[in-house]
């Protein structure tokens, strides 16, 4: 069954911060000030609760930052111009119209962890017990996952300017009215990310804790992050370390993470808290965190039908029909024969009677650990290590193949894409690789795509997402992404 944990999210809530009009849609009406209100390790607990609320809502993880970097790239598109994914895949949105819950969902979040994290740190070090300290690394995870999204979304990518250009503002402290802080730099924001993992990783519990970040859950975004900011020595010593200790057998105080077999990946989507997740974030029935407009019924052809893949993704996949990543795809020909491929990576628990709606949302899963170090290991040009962890998800897709020979980026970048597609990443990838996103196919077809949103660079001003109008209007220090 899930670890449903969340029926204390209402308390939860009521310690969230408040009192400033910066970001007032981050501010729940009935919160009061979270560095009074935690004053325990349960009320640490209820507040985390209701950060992890915010994450899997349909606004954050629930839906929108995870289908963003998938309908903005070539492999998957929104199913009618009219679509909820529409405009990300059209790049329709100015600094009018722009979507505010990216901006402001990671932010909530962020207020609501910094409570925890000021009431952990008014408490002596030495006085810190293992459950204190896990919950400093939890909210420590978050608070860091936050700015990363947001960085990802507003900023350029670290690798095209070494961070000089503007990202957003960090938020450490709780935040007062009287404060409008500026952008922060890129690497400002990046090196804040890190640190916060750094230590989350040295606080937090590897023992499995279904729905909640763990240590390994730290060390894959401490990865990424090292990845995105071009540090491959950092990122490979990282995945590579958490592989072989994510792997290592299972004891009282470590969990055990493998990899998915083959036999089991066309089916274990449906199963919850799986070998291979890392950090899942927990839906179910009785509950309404994405509903109508969550990931799973977004994909789903009985539900709003909103997203599909794309003509370039199934001839990339195509390209080995025996790929077990086919059977997660169903096709439907409708009576004009055309064809529509829908993704099931979110099908919800079958086993529980769940339809998409309540599908659990993988956030961070091993497989991207094998990915950073294959990717991490081109760029160092280790050959060998390169080859080791690509062919770990290749063979794992079809135990008949095999990479040989020198592994290209191009290479691990194909993989990226048919291995965690639907799951976030392609535009970021592409973005700080600098590679060109080549929407080539029929499929592509709308008449409200341009030449511009069909073949684009990281030079494509839309690729950053405009900040919204409503946090500049309450604080001018907040300056607009260039070209909006």
């Amino acid at each position: 069954m899930k670890n449903i944990f969340f029926m204390a999210v209402a308390a939860a809530l009521v310690l969230s911060a408040c009192g400033d009009k910066w970001l007032e849609k981050a501010q729940p009406s009935t919160s009061t000030d979270s560095d009074k209100a935690i004053s325990s390790p349960r009320d640490a607990q209820y507040a985390l609760n209701g950060a992890y609320d915010i994450l899997r809502g349909y606004e954050y993880y629930g839906a929108r930052m995870t289908y963003y970097g998938d309908v903005t790239g070539e492999d998957m598109m929104a199913n009618g111009d009219t679509k909820r994914a529409a405009k990300f895949y059209l790049f329709d949105y100015n600094k009018e119209n722009t979507p505010s819950s990216l901006w402001y969902q990671p932010y909530r979040a962020i207020r609501n962890v910094n409570g925890i994290i000021a009431y952990v740190n008014s408490i002596p070090e030495k006085a810190w017990t293992a459950e204190l300290k896990d919950i400093l690394g939890q909210a420590l995870t978050i608070r860091a996952m936050g700015h990363f999204d947001l960085v990802k979304v507003y900023g350029k990518p670290y690798t095209q300017d070494a961070g000089a250009s503007l990202g957003v503002p960090i938020e450490t402290q709780k935040h007062v009215s009287t404060n409008k802080p500026a952008r922060n730099t890129v690497k400002e924001v990046y090196t804040q990310v890190i640190a916060d993992l750094e230590l989350a990783t040295s606080l937090l519990s590897t023992a499995r804790n279904d729905g909640k970040l763990t240590k390994f859950a730290a060390d894959q975004l401490l990865a990424r992050a090292y990845l995105y900011t071009g540090q491959d020595q950092q990122a490979f010593a990282a995945a590579s370390k958490l592989i072989e200790e994510a792997t290592a057998p299972k004891t009282n105080a470590k969990a055990q993470y493998t990899l998915w077999k083959n036999e089991e990946y066309s089916t274990i989507w449906s199963k919850d808290f799986t070998s291979e997740i890392l950090f899942q974030l927990s839906i179910t029935k009785i509950e309404s965190a994405g509903g109508k407009e969550s990931m799973g019924n977004l994909l789903w052809r009985g539900g709003y039908n909103d997203i599909i893949l794309s003509g370039d993704y199934m001839t990339l996949l195509n390209q080995d029909v025996n790929d077990v990543r086919l059977k997660v795809i169903t096709k439907y020909t409708d009576s004009k024969k055309v064809d529509f491929y829908y993704l099931n990576k979110y099908p919800g628990n079958t086993g529980l009677g769940e339809n998409p709606e309540q599908a659990d949302i993988p956030v961070l899963r091993l497989s991207e650990a094998y990915l950073i170090a294959a990717e991490a290991a081109v760029k160092l040009g280790n050959n060998a290590a390169a080859l080791t962890y690509l062919n770990a998800i290749v063979s794992r897709a079809n135990p008949a193949n095999v990479v040989s020979g020198t592994v290209t980026l191009q290479r691990v970048m194909e993989e990226r894409r048919r291995e965690l597609v639907g799951e976030g990443h392609r535009l970021f990838d592409a973005m700080r690789n600098n590679l060109r996103i080549e929407r080539k196919s029929a499929t592509h077809g709308s008449p409200l795509l341009t030449p511009t949103t069909k073949s684009f660079d990281r030079t494509f001003f839309k690729t950053l997402l405009a900040i919204p109008r409503v946090e500049i209007d309450v604080n001018t220090k907040i300056v607009q992404n260039e070209g909006y």
